[in-house]
């Protein structure tokens, strides 16, 4: 990954792919505001991870009383924790950042020149749109993989997959509307997956005690 970051931040790749979907969109942004990618995508996207958020807390407040659920209660409680506190941590660095979007640059009707990210650093503050904090919701269900894994004894990298999707699928999204690049969906995935084996490394070492991984308890 670090590779292929280092690639956008040293090629056009980034400005040329969304070159390529302005021009698809007839030398405009006609995605930005439109029913799906926003309506959709954007805000009901926002409610679809904050309802599975409140699944998770509900489950976890069933494990206090629910027998069947008390072996998942650390995983539930990790899950939750997690899928609040990524999407958190992107949000602030984006808010601290001055990369502007796509849409505000001079390439795609904008005022502003093209700068690769990190370009931004030494120049004046031009907009928060850097790391992409929707598609960091999605990458925030890598969560579950963390969580869940250590119990499987098999096919563990199925539980990556809803991350990868939802996280790939809002970035995309907002590629389309003009308010990201690809690299910026690409660095909140990184961000996601470095704290969440921060943080499983941390949540493991202080778990209660439990039954081997993918065995069930003794009766």
């Amino acid at each position: 990954m670090a590779l292929v970051l280092t690639l956008f931040e040293a090629t056009p790749l980034d400005v040329r792919l969304a070159g390529f979907w302005y021009k698809m969109e007839g030398g405009e942004w006609a995605l930005r505001n439109h029913w799906f990618t926003y309506q959709v995508m954007h805000h009901w996207g926002k409610r679809l991870i904050i309802g599975f958020g409140l699944a998770l807390l509900f489950l976890y407040a069933a494990s206090w009383k629910i027998e069947s659920l008390r072996r998942w209660r650390w995983s539930l409680l990790f899950s939750l924790s997690a899928m609040i506190l990524v999407p958190s941590c992107v949000a602030i660095l984006k808010r601290l950042s001055g990369v502007p979007c796509p849409w505000s640059v001079e390439n795609f009707g904008g005022s502003l020149p093209y700068l690769h990210s990190f370009q931004y650093l030494t120049a004046p503050a031009a907009g928060h749109c850097f790391p992409a904090a929707h598609a960091s919701s999605g990458f925030g269900l890598f969560a579950l993989y963390f969580a869940f894994a250590p119990f499987l004894a098999k096919n563990r990298c199925l539980l990556l997959l809803p991350g990868l999707i939802v996280g790939f699928s809002f970035g995309l999204a907002q590629q389309l509307r003009g308010a990201h690049y690809l690299s910026h969906d690409l660095w909140s995935a990184t961000i996601a997956w470095l704290g969440l084996v921060l943080m499983s490394a941390l949540a493991w070492r202080f778990a209660p005690p439990a039954h081997p991984p993918w065995q069930e308890p003794e009766t």
